[in-house]
């Protein structure tokens, strides 16, 4: 590969996060800034995201291909919910993603884990802020007040004395809804997650094929069916690992020998 620079379409500070990544393996990233993300979708809903995650990156990844006239271009985007268990605590799923113009196609990197401050909250009295703005990470993590197209609507009160006194004004027609700020500038729990992506990124764009030598050969789902170790039975658990090229599809496998435990097996334990 000669041509070592990549163009990063965001508004949002993301570019401090994944730069560093990228040249400790050689790479020069390039900020373009001039295109607003949000009208692709925006964590409030007053834009809904057309498609899905992936949908969202591979789209800021080849607008950033084309405004930069590069190569190479990357896409983040970020989602948040509950935990994949009992949905019980906050998650979030990070996705950054390279795409080849010339080649036509895309390497991408996840970042999943309970690493954030996504929540919500019903704030109905001021005497209940001092606790909320204490999970939310604040003034640190941002906070948007109320829903799109609702008077008190506000993504940007970025000190205690400001959001009090929007609340204050806003409290009188009834309870507020507070929301963590999920943009990577408000957050820096979110950020160094998208860090911990951009090393991933970077470790797969520096492994190449082994058969067409395109960057980007690294692990995927691994194969399930581990034998259950007492009735012998497949189980959801990994019997194979494997690798795969995203342009020509090129696998390898590595079989696991290890079985699995019977708390995995359906037929041990239905």
């Amino acid at each position: 590969m000669t041509e070592r620079r990549a163009a990063l379409l965001t508004r949002h500070g993301k570019h401090a996060a994944i730069a560093p990544a990228l040249a400790g393996m050689g790479w020069e990233l390039a900020l373009v800034d001039s295109f607003d993300t949000d009208s692709l979708g925006a964590f409030t809903g007053e834009i809904p995201r057309a498609g899905n995650q992936r949908d969202a990156a591979l789209a800021k990844a080849r607008l950033a291909c084309e405004l930069s006239g590069l190569r190479y271009g990357l896409g983040s985007e970020g989602s948040f919910g509950g935990d994949p268990w009992l949905g019980s605590c906050g998650w979030a799923n990070e996705l950054l993603l390279c795409w080849d113009a010339e080649r036509r196609y895309a390497v991408e990197a996840w970042a999943s884990g309970p690493e954030t401050n996504f929540r919500d909250w019903t704030l109905s009295d001021l005497a209940a802020l001092p606790d909320i703005l204490r999970q939310a990470g604040f003034p640190a993590h941002g906070l948007i007040v109320g829903r799109p197209g609702e008077a008190a609507f506000h993504k940007d009160l970025a000190t205690e004395a400001a959001l009090r006194a929007h609340l204050a004004r806003h409290l009188t027609n009834g309870p507020l809804h507070l929301q963590s700020d999920m943009r990577a500038h408000r957050n820096p729990t979110r950020l160094a997650m998208i860090e911990r992506c951009a090393q991933s990124l970077a470790q797969r764009l520096a492994c190449a094929c082994p058969a067409c030598g395109a960057p980007g050969f690294g692990e995927i789902a691994p194969l399930p069916g581990a034998p259950c170790e007492d009735c012998g039975a497949p189980t959801r658990q990994p019997r194979a690992r494997r690798w795969q090229c995203p342009l020509c599809q090129t696998a390898r496998e590595q079989k696991l020998t290890a079985a699995a435990s019977p708390q995995y097996c359906d037929h041990c334990n239905p």
